[in-house]
């Protein structure tokens, strides 16, 4: 990543010689992931039966920061999967996506260091599967499934938990992908004290409805219906009400001032918007005309989440479509990286 004289508050372009291309990628066998209202890292499509079974047992709250892949009991009967690795001066918590759970952090699609891994040599990170999430191969979540759809608040709650029972300490910096961006933001809103700062990964925001019309944020929402025969393969497959995330989210107290980094998708969704209609991976009868809507409501989106807080920074050029962890994972690291060595 290249930065032009820019501090915080400037916009920062990525540079990089061997820029990936743009191709259109199904994640498993089914949705594609285009954008943050996309919602989804990977689909359930043939999906496999769930696998908590041969998962590691609760344990105790480790002691020390040592490697952690357990279950761990949030109450109501209920455990959730976390995964910890790396010591440092500070604790990154990874969030993912809609349906993304814990080992979307420790893949890659193009080069080597996956963001799990380089954030791990330089500081303690934590990644972990929300229940209805789905891992590597259509496998379902570790954790146990709750109904659907969610609410972002239980998820903030669920968190909450999760880190407190772990004995995982903060303060944190949070990396919120995707809808993992609304449940960092509402977290941060929640806990001001717990958190030092945040890095915004192409993330869902409130903003996107506001620069559609109603007509084109129902048709967006309509084409991003879990199909029937993915609900029936897994019934507990996470799924959440779009116009409460965003009233959650506009209702939610102002982010404290803190250390800040949005990074956006820089490819384009109008141009595959025909051919994703025309191969089933959207809904028959979705307008060709709105993935430029998207488009445009996007950029509102991502500039509006660069001014959450003063200061932000906003990297414009990633050379990424929403994947920007599996596309460019290094840009996705060195932004936590920054942001950790800014919170201390």
């Amino acid at each position: 990543m290249r930065r032009t004289g820019a501090g915080r508050g400037d916009v920062v372009m990525g540079s990089d010689p061997a820029i990936p291309r743009i191709r259109i990628r199904r994640r498993g066998a089914g949705t594609l992931a285009v954008i943050a209202l996309l919602l989804t890292a990977c689909s359930v499509g043939g999906a496999r039966p769930d696998p908590r079974s041969t998962a590691s047992t609760p344990t105790a709250p480790p002691t020390d920061p040592a490697p952690i892949a357990n279950l761990f009991d949030v109450g109501d009967g209920r455990r959730i999967y976390l995964e910890c690795r790396g010591n440092g001066p500070a604790t990154v918590i990874l969030i993912g996506g809609l349906r993304a759970a814990a080992d979307y952090w420790n893949r890659t699609d193009t080069r080597p260091t996956t963001v799990m891994q380089g954030v791990g040599e330089k500081a303690r990170v934590c990644s972990y599967d929300r229940p209805g999430t789905v891992r590597e191969g259509n496998a379902f979540s570790r954790s146990d499934p709750i109904p659907q759809p969610s609410s972002e608040r239980s998820a903030v709650a669920d968190l909450h938990t999760l880190l407190a029972v772990a004995d995982v300490r903060g303060p944190f910096v949070l990396v919120g992908h995707s809808y993992g961006g609304s449940i960092a933001r509402l977290y941060a809103s929640t806990y001001p004290d717990q958190v030092n700062g945040m890095v915004l990964v192409d993330a869902l925001s409130e903003a996107v409805a506001d620069a559609m019309s109603p007509e084109q944020y129902a048709q967006l929402q309509t084409s991003q219906q879990v199909p029937a025969e993915d609900i029936a393969a897994y019934p507990g497959i996470e799924r959440l009400d779009a116009d409460a995330v965003n009233a959650q989210l506009r209702s939610a107290p102002p982010i404290r001032p803190m250390p800040l980094t949005v990074l956006s998708a820089d490819r384009l969704i109008a141009p595959q918007w025909q051919a994703m209609i025309d191969s089933g991976q959207l809904p028959p009868g979705t307008p060709s005309d709105l993935g430029a809507a998207v488009d445009r409501a996007q950029k509102v989106s991502q500039d509006f989440q660069a001014h959450l807080v003063p200061g932000a920074v906003h990297i414009t050029e990633t050379h990424s479509g929403h994947d920007i962890p599996l596309d460019y994972p290094s840009i996705v690291i060195t932004a936590i990286l920054d942001v950790v060595a800014e919170a201390r």
